[in-house]
């Protein structure tokens, strides 16, 4: 895959933001190199106004008002062409992005492989019955039988196809407590055919038995062009679940 910078990924933001970045520099600073000395611009409002007042008067005298015109409409040849090459480059920026970049979803001959996974890794603490003692010194809503440790193991996942590991990865528990559950999502692209999909899962630390993987599946698949094949893990069906 190529990795070089796409001109498109530098075009499309200078396209989008360059007219905006001109317009906030231009307000924030750029205008008062172009600002009008008061006393000139005193000037230039009373005429406005002057004029102003002439046309309200020559349309009483001839009856029509002012309510038949559009108030300060931009008619003027200049104004017309800046609302022309306004709406052209709006319609350009839509219509490059519409089109560019091409982006292909799957390249041919090969297959995806998604991997959606949300699981709460086991408590580090197990949890403990209360003696009749303990409950008793509790507040009659607060008498639970057992008391847990939220904070809970990250949990951890492997992935291999064909012999060859294609994802490990350990994933912290959410929650300020930690005592939420760990969150995967992989896309991995493999190449059409059959493969032996091995999958496994670790919910806490390694035993003392040595047992290394609380959930294991090995299968093969048959991968056809284009075929996105799905992973999901829930506890409740034995694990790994694959669509």
């Amino acid at each position: 895959m190529n990795e070089s910078p796409n001109i498109y990924y530098i075009i499309g933001p200078l396209l989008i933001f360059g007219p905006l970045f001109l317009w906030i520099l231009y307000n924030l600073g750029v205008r008062e190199l172009f600002r009008i000395p008061g006393d000139i611009r005193r000037q230039r409002q009373r005429e406005a106004e002057d004029a102003n007042r002439f046309r309200e008067e020559h349309a009483r005298k001839r009856g029509t008002g002012l309510s038949g015109g559009v108030k300060d409409a931009n008619i003027t040849p200049l104004g017309l062409f800046a609302q022309a090459v306004t709406y052209i480059w709006f319609a350009a920026v839509i219509g490059f992005f519409a089109a560019q970049p091409p982006y292909t979803y799957n390249p041919s001959g090969d297959a995806l492989l998604k991997l959606s996974l949300s699981h709460p890794g086991k408590r580090k603490v197990e949890c403990r019955r209360r003696s009749a003692q303990e409950l008793a010194k509790l507040a009659a809503n607060m008498r639970a039988p057992n008391v847990c440790s939220r904070e809970r193991w990250p949990v951890y996942v492997e992935i291999e196809i064909d012999g060859d590991i294609v994802f490990r990865k350990s994933a912290r528990p959410n929650g300020l407590s930690k005592d939420g559950p760990s969150i995967f999502y992989i896309v991995r692209t493999i190449k059409a055919g059959e493969h032996v999909l091995a999958m496994r899962l670790r919910e806490r630390t390694r035993d003392k038995e040595g047992n290394d993987f609380d959930f294991e599946k090995n299968l093969p698949v048959t991968l056809k062009s284009g075929q996105v094949l799905a992973v999901e893990f829930h506890a409740a069906k034995g694990g790994f679940v694959v669509q």
